[in-house]
């Protein structure tokens, strides 16, 4: 028999991509990558022959994840009734472009078409406090999609996907197929990114944040884990951080707000405790005037995450420093400047206000309830309950809409309900108050539902104690 050579592979971009890899010799760079400027080189491990078991199609999207994945924009036939009824690109030159978009199908191109353009409102302007922030969101999107960066095209494209998927949902099992291929190459880069300046710390950031959205989003998202790696990777360039300007500032505020969000329902301390009177009174595209809360929430996932782990007769040190958090965050109130309610519509202002009303009843019900057990000084529990399902209810009557990073504060709100009429009204709203994606409002009922069996047993445990379980 002859000899034989191996069979030649394509190259690490081409097969992300599911493209022909075509080159002039074994030695040279194929004409794709040369095209685009990528870096052409095949060093992932050979794949091994046969079909794969049903246990490995499945991605995880948790840290780490392996080093290469099999991603694609999978070329899919786009439907009739979706063209018939999409947005108009809103620059049709940037669409058709072909250098640009080179490595996108028509159903990603269409996604992203759909996710800058003239629908009101826009599916990214959910995140955002107010419109006044929506050209700027806008604007940083499309830069992430025209720079020759892979890790964000392909987590723009992710994101794009998922939202695409929330509005359409007659259209989910095509959407995600390419909205998961795209993520798991995006996580995978994001695992392996190295940071050496502060252009590559803002692609991590925007990586994250892209890859927390669609976490966000999906059954098997992880967010926490996501935001809690990132923080941890950049916490050594904290420097760089407070010199940013302040749209990436906001995105440093997402991961921070993530992670201690979900800190605060499992009573985990945080990667770090910030400094936020280095922002000055900048209003938060996200977060609004509530920033500066951040470190005294550091403070309750402190004391929380002491009480979880201590014996019973250390825990009366734990209440005084917990007691000195709560005057602290009784005290606190926005300080907005002097033209914000020139600057900012009606419906902003009240959004941002009520924002941070809403998360200081919330830090202040945590702590209630770090003090005392479910079940016991519930008339103080009830009364903050109240104060705060007021809030949301006059923002939704005044705005008709609901107030971003507030859905941790309306669990712990309906976590005082009691009575049947009470805790339907408080599932009836999740649509209402918790817009975010149709995942976060599914964990949001199913968590309220294991939290009222709980309470119904008439088990009295305090709120470092949820951990165990739910």
């Amino acid at each position: 028999m002859p000899a034989t050579s191996p069979p030649k592979r394509a190259c690490d971009q081409c097969h992300a991509v599911k493209e022909k890899c075509r080159r002039i010799s074994d030695s040279a760079p194929c004409e794709r990558c040369s095209r685009l400027g990528q870096e052409c080189q095949t060093i992932r491990s050979p794949a091994k022959t046969g079909r794969k078991p049903r246990a490995a199609e499945k991605i995880s999207y948790s840290l780490p994840v392996a080093q290469s994945s099999n991603c694609s924009g999978t070329s899919l036939q786009l439907s009739k009734a979706i063209l018939a009824n999409s947005p108009t690109p809103y620059n049709a030159g940037l669409s058709s472009n072909q250098t640009i978009f080179a490595d996108l199908d028509e159903w990603e191109k269409h996604f992203l078409n759909f996710m800058k353009d003239v629908l009101a409102p826009s599916p990214l302007d959910k995140f955002l406090v107010g419109p006044s922030f929506h050209e700027a969101h806008h604007t940083s999107f499309v830069q992430n999609l025209i720079q020759p960066i892979p890790e964000l095209r392909n987590a723009s494209v992710a994101c794009a996907a998922v939202l695409f998927s929330d509005r359409f949902a007659e259209h989910t099992n095509k959407t995600m197929d390419i909205g998961h291929k795209r993520a798991a190459l995006a996580v995978s880069s994001l695992r392996c990114f190295q940071i050496s300046n502060e252009k590559d710390l803002t692609t991590m950031l925007i990586l994250s944040v892209a890859m927390i959205t669609f976490a966000m989003h999906v059954t098997d998202g992880q967010p926490y884990l996501i935001a809690q790696y990132t923080l941890s990777i950049i916490k050594s360039q904290y420097q760089s951080l407070i010199n940013f300007q302040s749209p990436m500032m906001d995105l440093f505020m997402c991961l921070v707000s993530t992670e201690t969000f979900e800190c605060l329902l499992r009573s985990k301390t945080p990667a770090w405790r910030l400094d936020t009177s280095q922002r000055g009174n900048v209003i938060d595209r996200y977060l609004g005037l509530s920033y500066p809360l951040f470190p005294l929430f550091f403070d309750i996932c402190e004391a929380a995450d002491q009480l979880r782990n201590c014996k019973i007769n250390q825990r009366d040190g734990i209440f005084v420093r917990l007691m000195e958090t709560k005057a602290a965050v009784d005290q606190w109130y926005p300080s907005p400047e002097a033209d914000f309610l020139v600057r900012l519509s009606r419906d902003e202002v009240v959004t941002i206000m009520t924002q941070a009303r809403i998360l200081r009843l919330a830090g202040l019900l945590i702590i209630h309830r770090l003090r005392y057990p479910f079940g016991q000084h519930d008339d103080e529990a009830q009364r903050l309950s109240r104060d705060m399902i007021s809030e949301f209810n006059t923002v939704l009557r005044i705005t008709e809409r609901s107030v971003p990073c507030t859905s941790l504060a309306y669990l712990a709100a309906c976590f005082e309900a009691f009575g049947d009429d009470r805790r339907k009204t408080a599932l009836a709203q999740i649509p209402s108050v918790i817009t975010f994606s149709k995942q976060a409002q599914i964990k949001t009922a199913r968590l309220l539902k294991s939290m009222w069996d709980l309470r119904d047993c008439q088990t009295q445990f305090y709120w470092f104690e949820l951990g165990e379980y739910f």
